[in-house]
């Protein structure tokens, strides 16, 4: 399972992926001097006859509820504490709510933050099971099958599901569906080149059925996005860097979990071979591969004005990422440019980690 990082939003220079990939042709001559591996170099994929469309996107009453408990739920538990697991939007009140519905809701919650309040959805076996469990309800919320599920979950969900039904899920469903509509042309006409160019980088097909995406408002998530295995993405239509090019662009960032087997693979291969910690490179080499072969695709006068995701969101800040920045700029867009084998750029950006 993989999750994304969840940071400030702080843009920078917005023809900064231009400027990216005239860093290759400085850079070339660096990687020419790399020593040969004696590794065997990775086949590409065949080439895709791909017919069925790349998602499919629902937006799931009951994959929302939970999604909107556990973001109350965190809420509580973490109250007066910055935590970038949350949105920044207040928890949801409606004017003239009765003291039942009240009550009732205030349980529902207050039962969802003594079991998950301190939980993440990332690595959690049993909060991953109910997402793609309640991924199999009805979208529209009309019964709940309980099979599969925790009793006491099943008997929580169906006691909130009237209040959210009443109160929130009308605008929810609407914000849910405005942001599909939004991003369909592009997912079609678009995200077909994308899904290429990516799978071709990272020597691994695009799974064989359409990936579920489950939209909903809130998503409790790093990044207000969550992908789990067997593929199926949580994405929040709500949160402002989820919108127009930047949600294009991380979908596809989303989607790349789960092709990547061959790159953390490689990489972990080549950190044992050269006794070095590769940690998150692999997950910081998924957000730079899909923002410079997203503004590779761009028409002129969009591609001037756009700022990859890892960027304009300040993902290689902290820790060790301005480590990988550094790497896949200098190794990884000589690659990406075609200029250098996988293998080499793999060599590379391990040697190059300092």
């Amino acid at each position: 399972m993989h999750h994304d990082r969840r940071f400030t939003n702080a843009a920078i220079n917005p023809s900064l992926c231009v400027s990216l990939l005239l860093l290759a042709s400085t850079t070339l001559a660096l990687v020419l001097h790399a020593r040969n591996l004696p590794t065997q170099e990775v086949q590409h994929p065949s080439a895709s006859t791909r017919t069925a469309p790349l998602f499919d996107f629902h937006s799931n009453f009951w994959v929302n509820l939970h999604q909107v408990l556990l973001n109350e739920a965190w809420l509580r538990v973490r109250a007066g504490k910055p935590d970038r697991l949350l949105q920044s939007t207040p928890p949801p009140s409606a004017a003239g709510m009765s003291k039942q519905d009240e009550a009732d809701w205030n349980a529902a919650v207050s039962f969802y933050a003594a079991h998950f309040g301190n939980r993440q959805q990332h690595g959690d076996d049993q909060l991953v099971n109910i997402n793609d469990d309640l991924a199999e309800q009805p979208d529209n919320g009309a019964h709940l099958n309980p099979a599969g599920l925790p009793p006491e979950i099943v008997a929580v969900l169906q006691s909130a599901a009237m209040i959210y039904r009443k109160y929130w899920w009308p605008a929810h469903s609407e914000s849910n569906e405005d942001w599909i509509a939004s991003q369909k042309e592009r997912v079609q006409d678009l995200g077909p080149k994308l899904a290429s160019a990516m799978t071709k980088d990272l020597y691994q097909q695009w799974p064989e059925a359409p990936i579920r995406v489950d939209v909903c408002y809130y998503v409790a998530a790093l990044g207000h996005a969550n992908t789990t295995l067997p593929p199926h993405i949580t994405f929040s239509s709500s949160d402002p860097s989820l919108q127009g090019l930047s949600g294009f662009e991380l979908l596809f960032h989303e989607a790349s979990h789960t092709y990547a087997d061959t790159l953390i693979s490689a990489l972990s291969a080549e950190g044992r071979t050269q006794h070095k910690d590769v940690g998150d490179l692999w997950h910081a080499a998924l957000f730079y591969t899909s923002g410079v072969e997203l503004c590779r695709l761009l028409p002129a006068p969009e591609q001037a004005s756009f700022t990859p995701y890892g960027y304009r969101y300040r993902v290689y800040t902290g820790g060790n990422w301005p480590k990988y920045q550094r790497v896949l700029e200098k190794d990884w867009l000589v690659y990406l440019d075609g200029k250098t084998s996988f293998q080499t750029a793999i060599h590379s950006m391990v040697a190059d980690l300092r």
